[in-house]
């Protein structure tokens, strides 16, 4: 048993692995965070429970000022055969209840009991180990009985229903009456429980659906799929679709035939404007659950940080091209996956627009990598001439709170805001690239007349953006006191804009603008 703390990580920053080399119980003490397990994503919340079998690459991150810490308990499980005759044995479990679940217990009541293992383990009397066993049962039972309260569970089986019946007429009515709860306490607390709501959730299953129908299916015509899923309208199915995934049924059925592996994470962006989503990427974006909400299904090998895993997923899965970043893959590295298929390794010095063109090239898409810029250039002449008036040269600053920390966005991180529309860089913004973290008292220094001020939802930096906002540093900024701050109505993507350093990203990015420099706020 250990306890692991973020000054426990090594590199890259706040991510490391945990050997796998038996069962794992990780039991999470800090409030946010995350857990990668074989390439997929959880967010860890205090009292979250994750139990992992033998094998599995698992990877923890946590943020650089968190005090807590994850308890990692190794253990072993067994199976008794031939009880009671001479050639009785034993022989090794590696699966356990519970595996593949995110388990939340009570925080109150699940650390202290996780601690008292951990102190009494670890003191090497044997009346202590007696403890610490006992108190691991304790934990199991808690684990494998773990029913939470009434509503979670009417919750739950809401959830299995609509995965069952999606294709069906369910209503939402319906379903709370199931729940037991009104119509407007169900959809809320579906939504917080699951990320998203119960109409948003349904067209996910259906259009999951279609993708599989499609692809075991090819020549079935879409009007027949659509039926099967629950659509009585073939261009209503073909428009959701379209809205959903960014092209037509036809298309996407095309396209997922080449089967692309974008090795970097910025390399799905680039793939996506071109109406091609990978078969393999990495999916443990920390920053947003975007990509995955929405293209888990198609991303059939999550790959992960691990070169030797990576190669042997990728070596099975047999892609016809792997693209990558050229500074965030080793030389070694990219001549083994050079073996594996035809690689492109694009320069990370250019720019997105010369990652999408080469990118296009080297998978068959030009004319199509041509035809969306022209679209984005026009987008942006558009945009660009309706804040014309109100922004004229007037400078603008991106401000991003993350944790306790205030971070301020350089020239290539807005490079939309600074280079497609026009708005005039706030004083400094030019001397950095990416991201700088700076005091409050230095952010009078960039002199800007509007800040687009982006707060990330964890309860930390809520707190942290409560109690600035409060601060006459704050409050006596010119841009404040003018009531020229423009606040983001949540959008994702924030906190690591080099990750979304992507035609994709910047078309959605692009579309928000209008919505979030007018009105100001």
């Amino acid at each position: 048993m250990e306890r692991i703390m973020v000054k426990d990580l090594k590199w890259p920053v706040e991510r490391d692995f945990i050997a796998a080399g038996s069962l794992l119980l990780l039991v999470s003490e800090t409030p946010e965070g995350r857990i990668v397990i074989n390439g997929k994503f959880f967010p860890l919340r205090a009292g979250t429970v994750f139990i992992c079998r033998p094998g599995q690459l698992v990877e923890i991150g946590m943020p650089s000022d968190e005090e807590q810490g994850i308890y990692v308990i190794r253990f072993q499980a067994v199976t008794l055969q031939h009880i009671g005759e001479p050639e009785s044995s034993v022989r090794p479990v590696h699966t356990f209840p519970g595996e593949g679940d995110v388990i939340q217990l009570a925080p109150s009541v699940v650390l202290p009991l996780v601690k008292m293992i951990s102190s009494n383990w670890q003191s090497g009397h044997m009346a202590e180990s007696f403890r610490a066993e006992a108190g691991f049962y304790e934990l199991l039972s808690l684990i494998l009985q773990n029913e939470e309260h009434k509503t979670a569970m009417a919750l739950e089986y809401a959830k299995f229903m609509l995965e069952r019946d999606f294709a069906e007429d369910v209503t939402i009515e319906g379903l709370a009456v199931t729940a037991g709860l009104s119509r407007f306490h169900f959809m809320r607390l579906f939504k917080e429980k699951f990320g998203k709501g119960v109409i948003e959730y349904v067209t996910e299953l259906r259009l999951t659906k279609a993708k599989e129908l499609m692809r075991e299916h090819p020549d079935s015509s879409i009007r027949e799929i659509a039926f099967q899923v629950g659509y009585k309208n073939e261009i209503y199915f073909s428009n959701s679709f379209k809205k959903h995934m960014g092209m037509a049924p036809a298309l996407y059925l095309k396209n997922s035939k080449i089967k692309v592996a974008a090795y970097s994470w910025v390399n799905i962006g680039q793939l996506l404007a071109l109406q091609v989503i990978p078969f393999a990427a990495p999916m443990d974006h920390y920053w947003t659950d975007y990509y995955r909400s929405k293209f888990g299904y198609d991303v059939t090998v999550p790959l992960s940080h691990h070169y030797d895993f990576n190669r042997e997923a990728l070596s099975q899965s047999r892609p016809d091209y792997i693209i990558g970043i050229d500074a965030w893959i080793p030389n070694e590295e990219q001549v083994k996956l050079a073996q594996l298929a035809p690689t492109l390794f694009v320069p990370w010095d250019q720019s997105w627009r010369q990652h999408l063109k080469l990118i296009a090239d080297f998978i068959g898409k030009t004319k199509e990598a041509e035809k969306w810029l022209q679209s984005y250039e026009k987008k942006a002449a558009e945009i660009r001439a309706t804040l014309a008036t109100a922004f004229q040269s007037e400078s603008v600053l991106v401000v991003h709170l993350h944790h306790k920390e205030i971070l301020v966005w350089g020239r290539q991180a807005g490079t939309v805001l600074y280079d497609d529309l026009n708005f005039q860089p706030a004083k400094l913004v030019d001397q950095f690239q990416w991201t700088k973290s700076i005091s409050l008292t230095q952010l009078a220094d960039y002199e800007a007349d509007h800040i687009v001020l982006n707060i990330s939802k964890d309860p930390v930096s809520q707190a942290h953006w409560a109690g600035l906002s409060k601060m006459s540093l704050w409050r006596e900024l010119p841009s404040v006191k003018r009531e020229k701050v423009h606040t983001t109505p949540g959008f994702s993507g924030w906190e690591s804009p080099w990750n979304e350093y992507t035609a994709f990203n910047h078309e959605r990015f692009l579309q928000q603008m209008v919505q979030i420099m007018n009105p100001a706020t």
